[in-house]
This record gives structure tokens, C-alpha cells and sequence, in this order.
């Protein structure tokens, strides 16, 4: 076996066939991370059949006294493959040294552990991957929770989809979800995929939300880069409402509902009966219930109704062989009583199971069950389960200087 630098393109079939890929350590993520100057290489170990058993994007970054080499979500291979493992380690190691190299910092994309919506363990914690990694110089750092600031992703939500087809992933959701699901058909909430030219659009809408939300949002050079880089893989996905057609539907259904109350109104007049009144106060109920849709939307726009369809909610999501992963996403906050971000969820679960893509990954959560998450709580009504990552490990190369460089931390209060 050898430790070396690979190609993009030797590496991208590797990449897309491992179980372990991800947008993270694809490809496309080289080329974004080149795109911002990073020192940025794609290294792996190939077997003596010129076969690569082991690969990833690796990324060296300068700290206090030398640098080190982070590979997020990775390294892609076999980890019960001691002999490759062992050969990654000290071979990037060793490449490390040319950049003055302090410790690798990495973070399988592997599952620790699962849990059910209620915090409920499902699977048993994977303490052998931790005892392997640290048997060859790897130090586990402690678990996490929270929201990651820093690229790593202790906890993330997932919906296994293998077994479930078009016909009965509505019914694997929660019985809100399809509720919701019921009346985005009611009104005329409708996907699309924006292209390159109307990225504005949704650039507004994650900066509306940003701000309502109190969190730091992306520039729209970024949306665009990425766009151009994962190309098809990419979906910046909207729901939109036709008000104007909307209201047209809305007045139709009153209309039908009025010939049925006179109708009734006209019998009741002639003879009272439980039944005709019982259907009378009902179709009565509806119309007042469609009279106040229509007022609603007359609030919203002050009497002025677009004519033409308006974003109410987005998400970006990026294809992978693997998985499709949900990661920005915004909503209005005046159009949360349509419930469009469940279509675009449902949306893409759809296309996920068409193109046999097995895992849609909501991505980050807390890890936090009680209650808090309100990010959380959204995630668990399409019943996927709660996933602790095996998280972080360091490598020491530099043995002394990393020693002396993590007791600054702590002396720093940085640890």
C-alpha cells in the first residue's frame, strides 16, 4: 500500500461509491475550498492493485507553532481495516510535515449512536470505532452538543428511505405532516427550482429569516459559487403561491357552497329536520371558513394582490449518490400559515426515492431532546431518527509542540 495525492477525477468515482461520501468530502468541496485559497489536497492510500482503499479532502490551516490538517466528515474507508487505517494516519502524517504540520484533526462520518424522537437509544453506541481509532494514536475529543459553529457536526437527523416508495412515504410522516401536506393542495402552494439567474430571490429569503432569527447569513457570491460547482446536484428549491388564482379558487368554492345552503335554506323553510339543518350549519361553517382565506390574503397585501406568484418559504439541498442533504433553508414569516416547508421536504424525499438515493439527511440538531430545539422538533414530524456522530479526534505528528500547543489552549481558556 502507498500514501499519495490522487486526482479529482480518480478520487470522484471513489468518492461517490463509498457509503461513508458526502458533499463534505466531495469533489465539489475541493473546488470550493481551492476557490477560497485554502491549502486544500485530496490524499488517500491505494493498494497494491493501484485500488484506492482510503481517501479525502484535506485542508491545512495555520494555528499557533505550525498548522494543522483537518478533514471534515472523514477519512473515507474502511475503519475495520487496521492496515489501512494505519497507513492513512502515518502517511498524512508525514505529508503534513511539509507544512509544519501540528496534529490531524478529523471526524469520521460515521454513526455513534441513534435515537428515536423521545431521546430513546435504538442502536447500540459504537465504542469499539472510538477504542480502534485511539489503539493507533488518535485522541477522542468529548462529545458535543449544540448547533456546530466550526464545520463539524456532532448530531444530525436522518430518514432512512430504502423501503419506502412514492406510494407510501406520506404515510411513514407523522399524521401533522399530512395535514399539512393536505392543505398545501388547498392553496395552491407550488415547487420549482429557482435557476442561476433568480439566486437573489433566495439570498432575500435566508436574509429575512437571518435576521428575524438572529443568525449570520451566507453572501449571494456563495450561493452562486456553489451553484456553479455542484451544477445539477445543487437545488435551490421554492414554494410559491398564485395568489390571484388562489382567490379565484377560494370564490369558486363559496359560489358551489352557496347553491348548496339556499338550496337547504329553501327546504328548512318548507320543514325543519335535523339532517337538512345539520348539513346547513355545516356548508355554512365551510363558507365563513373560505370568507376568512380570502380576508387573510386581502390583510397581507392591503387590498393589493400580486398578480404575479410569490416565494412564501426555500431550502438548498445537494445530491449525493448518498444521501440528500438539506442545508439552508428560510422562510416568510407572514406566510407560516401555509406550511409550505413541508411540500419542499416532501418534495425531495420524492426525487430522493425516484433516483434511489437511500438517506434523506436533515443535517444538524442539537442533540438536545427536552424540548428546546425547535429545529428539532420540525425534523421529527417526517420520523427519521436523531444521529450522535462518533465526533472529533486529533492525531498528533508533532508530539512536543502539540502537547505545548494544547496546554496554551487551556492556559488561554481556549481548551
Amino acid at each position: 500500500m502507498k500514501f499519495i495525492e490522487l486526482t479529482k477525477e480518480e478520487y470522484a468515482a471513489f468518492e461517490k461509491q463509498s457509503p461513508l461520501g458526502s458533499m463534505t468530502q466531495s469533489v465539489e468541496q475541493y473546488e470550493l475550498l481551492k476557490g477560497r485559497n485554502k491549502n486544500v489536497h485530496i490524499l488517500g492510500v491505494k493498494d497494491i492493485d493501484d485500488t484506492i482503499v482510503a481517501g479525502s479532502i484535506v485542508t491545512f490551516d495555520g494555528i499557533n507553532g505550525g498548522t494543522v490538517a483537518s478533514v471534515n466528515h472523514g477519512p473515507l474507508l474502511n475503519y475495520k481495516d487496521t492496515a489501512v487505517l494505519d497507513m492513512y494516519l502515518k502517511g498524512l502524517a508525514s505529508f503534513a510535515k511539509q507544512f509544519n504540520g501540528l496534529y490531524i484533526k478529523f471526524s469520521p462520518n460515521v454513526v455513534y449512536q441513534r435515537f428515536d424522537n423521545h431521546g430513546n437509544a435504538i442502536t447500540e453506541p459504537a465504542d469499539d470505532l472510538i477504542a480502534v481509532l485511539e489503539k493507533h494514536g488518535a485522541k477522542h475529543m468529548p462529545f458535543k452538543k449544540g448547533m456546530s459553529t466550526d464545520g463539524s457536526m456532532p448530531w444530525q437527523y436522518s430518514k432512512d428511505l430504502r423501503g419506502l416508495d412514492l406510494e407510501t412515504l406520506v404515510g411513514s410522516y407523522q399524521p401533522d405532516v399530512k395535514y399539512y401536506l393536505k392543505k398545501n393542495a388547498q392553496f395552491g402552494v407550488t415547487f420549482r427550482e429557482l435557476p442561476f439567474e433568480e439566486l437573489d430571490k433566495f439570498k432575500k429569503l435566508t436574509a429575512d429569516t437571518a435576521e428575524r432569527r438572529g443568525f449570520d447569513d451566507k453572501e449571494l457570491s456563495f450561493y452562486e459559487v456553489l451553484y456553479n460547482t455542484y451544477g445539477d446536484d445543487a437545488h435551490f428549491t421554492v414554494a410559491e403561491i398564485d395568489f390571484p388564482n388562489y382567490l379565484a379558487q377560494e370564490q369558486a368554492t363559496i359560489d358551489q357552497l352557496d347553491i348548496k345552503i339556499n338550496t337547504l335554506a329553501e327546504r328548512l323553510a318548507v320543514k325543519e329536520t335535523k339532517k337538512n339543518r345539520g348539513q346547513f350549519n355545516e356548508f355554512t361553517d365551510q363558507k365563513n371558513m373560505h370568507i376568512k382565506r380570502m380576508k387573510r390574503v386581502d390583510e397581507l397585501f392591503n387590498g393589493d394582490v400580486p398578480t404575479e406568484p410569490i416565494i412564501v418559504a426555500g431550502a438548498l439541498f445537494v445530491e449525493q449518490p448518498q444521501e440528500m442533504a438539506y442545508m439552508f433553508s428560510g422562510m416568510y414569516d407572514e406566510y407560516r400559515d401555509y406550511y409550505a416547508p413541508y411540500l419542499i421536504q416532501d418534495t425531495m424525499m420524492r426525487q430522493a426515492i425516484a433516483k434511489n438515493i437511500p438517506t434523506h439527511n436533515f443535517y444538524g440538531i442539537s442533540g438536545e431532546f427536552d424540548g428546546s430545539d425547535g429545529v428539532f422538533r420540525f425534523k421529527t414530524e417526517f420520523n427519521g431518527t436523531a444521529d450522535q456522530l462518533v465526533g472529533e479526534f486529533e492525531y498528533p505528528i508533532n508530539r512536543m509542540k502539540y502537547r505545548l500547543y494544547k496546554l496554551m489552549k487551556k492556559l488561554l481558556g481556549r481548551a
